[in-house]
């Protein structure tokens, strides 16, 4: 007999549960499930530690850049991803469980997680006001792709090469080989 199945939590039992597991394993909340996240690759790490430096570089107060960054909706009670990195520009407060108004996401793709970034998580954080800009950024190839608000549409563009990735959400430019510094791909 296989173990009993989870049952549909919301975003607190979701996250006194994951405080319960193993520590080596993180979690998400996808519609009221816990879902694994698998370990990131040496390049997913140095990608996503690199995007953080660029984009600190370029970040002025009260704006901040956080990686391994809780998002939630205020509308969803069943879903709380960990994205990559994220900027805001609200003040910290303590005791936040997620990022306040974000208003820039970064996922790394890889293998095992571009379906899911791109058709789960890019999706719901269109959702959320504040986000201007969400960047998947490949951990395979130089190559990124923008998502961009503009009033009740997203625009979508491709990067690829010595591309330079401009950022309005942060009004700041990323030259697209800094994110892979150090990485061969």
């Amino acid at each position: 007999m296989g173990a009993p199945a989870i049952q549909k939590m919301d975003i607190d039992e979701f996250l006194a549960w994951a405080d319960r597991q193993e520590p080596d394993t993180r979690y998400e909340l996808v519609g009221g499930q816990p879902r694994a996240m698998n370990a990131c690759s040496q390049a997913h790490s140095q990608i996503a530690a690199n995007v953080v430096y660029e984009v600190r570089r370029r970040l002025r107060p009260p704006c901040r850049v956080l990686s391994e960054a809780a998002i939630e909706r205020e509308d969803c009670t069943d879903r709380f991803y960990e994205a990559d990195v994220a900027v805001t520009c609200s003040p910290h407060q303590p005791g936040q469980r997620s990022t306040p108004n974000p208003v820039l996401v970064v996922e790394i793709l890889s293998d095992s997680t571009a379906s899911h970034d791109r058709g789960t998580e890019v999706p719901d954080y269109m959702q959320i006001p504040s986000v201007q800009e969400v960047l998947l950024v490949d951990s395979r190839a130089v190559r990124a792709q923008l998502w961009r608000r503009d009033g009740r549409r997203w625009i979508v563009e491709d990067f690829t090469d010595d591309a330079t990735l401009p950022l309005a959400s942060i009004g700041a430019e990323l030259p697209l080989a800094a994110l892979y510094d150090g990485i061969a791909l």
